[in-house]
C-alpha cells in the first residue's frame, strides 16, 4: 500500500513539473517569435528611423524583423539592413583623467543629457548617431563638458575629459571689482527750494485773487472809491487790498526761499559715497573646466 502510494505520488510530481515547464516555456517561445504584422511594422519603422538619421535606433529595430519567425523576403531585407548601419554607427570610448593625467574610473557620463554609464572601468565602446553630441563628465562633485561631432563610420573615437585641481579653479574664478566711490549732494537744498517755489505760486495767487475782488468804482492807483459815504464797496475794496499785499509779501519771501536754496544746492561740496556691493553671479571659465561664481555683500 505504502508502496503504491508512494508510485503515485512520484508520477504525480513529475505530472506538476512537466505542466510548470510547459507554462514557462510557451511564453518564452511566443515571446522570441514575431508576428507577420510585427515584422512589416518594424521592416518600414526600421527604414523611417534610418532616413531621420538615427542609425542604431534604426539597427534595433532591423533586428527584430531578421529573427527567423519573419517571412523571408523580410527577414532578408531586415539582416542586409543591419548588416549596413553596423558599418555606418560610430563608436566612441569614454576616459575622464585629473590633472597628473590618472584614470578617474568614477565618472559618470551624459550624452545630451541621457545617462550612459556610471563608471568607466570597464573599457566598454558605446554607439552613438552621427551628428552633434554634447558630453558631460561628472566626478566628484564636479563637471566638465566636451562637445563632438561624429561622422558616418567613425570608429572608436576617444572622449576624454580632464578635470582640473581646485587650485586651478579658485585662479580662474574671476575677482570681483573693488566698490567705487560716486558724490553726492544733499537733497535738503532742494527740499527748500521748492517750499519757496510753492510759496512764490501762492503769493501769485493771492495777488491776482485780491486784484480781481477790488469793485470797479474803487482805483488802487489812487486808492479812492466812487461811492456814497457807507456803502460796502469800501470794506471790500479794503479787504481785497490786504489780501493782494499779503499775497505780495507770500510771494516774495518764496521767491527769496527759492533763490536762496537753489544757490545752496549749486554752492554745497559734494560729497564722496562708497556704493554698496550687490549680490551677483557671474559665469568663469578655466583651462578645462567652468561654472558660476557668487558674491554677496558684506
Amino acid at each position: 500500500m505504502m508502496a503504491g502510494q508512494w508510485l503515485a505520488g512520484r508520477t504525480l510530481a513529475y505530472a506538476l513539473f512537466g505542466v510548470a515547464l510547459f507554462a514557462v516555456s510557451l511564453p518564452a517561445r511566443e515571446c522570441r517569435a514575431a508576428s507577420k504584422d510585427e515584422c512589416l511594422e518594424a521592416h518600414g519603422r526600421g527604414q523611417d528611423l534610418r532616413d531621420a538619421g538615427h542609425l542604431t535606433s534604426a539597427r534595433q529595430t532591423f533586428l527584430a524583423c531578421a529573427q527567423s519567425s519573419c517571412p523571408a523576403i523580410i527577414q532578408a531585407d531586415c539582416a542586409r539592413f543591419s548588416e549596413d548601419l553596423d558599418r555606418l554607427v560610430p563608436t566612441v570610448g569614454f576616459a575622464a583623467r585629473d590633472p597628473g593625467g590618472v584614470d578617474l574610473p568614477d565618472t559618470t557620463v551624459y550624452v545630451d543629457d541621457q545617462l550612459v554609464t556610471m563608471r568607466l572601468d570597464d573599457g566598454k565602446s558605446y554607439d552613438l548617431d552621427p551628428g552633434k553630441h554634447v558630453v558631460r563628465f561628472a566626478h566628484g562633485g564636479r563637471e566638465t563638458t566636451v562637445t563632438v561631432v561624429l561622422n558616418q563610420g567613425e570608429k572608436g573615437r576617444s572622449i576624454v575629459a580632464a578635470f582640473a585641481d581646485a587650485a586651478e579653479d579658485a585662479r580662474a574664478m574671476p575677482a570681483l571689482p573693488p566698490p567705487t566711490a560716486s558724490s553726492k549732494r544733499s537733497s535738503v537744498p532742494l527740499v527748500v527750494a521748492g517750499l519757496g517755489a510753492a510759496a512764490a505760486v501762492a503769493g501769485a495767487v493771492m495777488v491776482a485773487i485780491g486784484i480781481k475782488d477790488v469793485p470797479s468804482s474803487c482805483s488802487i492807483g489812487s486808492r479812492q472809491c466812487v461811492a456814497p459815504p457807507g456803502d460796502p464797496s469800501f470794506d471790500q475794496a479794503h479787504r481785497a487790498v490786504a489780501l493782494a499785499n499779503l499775497g505780495i509779501g507770500i510771494g516774495a519771501g518764496g521767491a527769496a526761499v527759492l533763490l536762496g536754496g537753489a544757490l545752496w544746492y549749486i554752492l554745497e561740496p559734494s560729497h564722496p559715497q562708497i556704493e554698496e556691493r550687490s549680490a551677483r553671479v557671474a559665469p568663469w571659465v578655466g583651462d578645462r573646466s567652468g561654472g558660476l561664481s557668487a558674491s554677496a555683500p558684506f
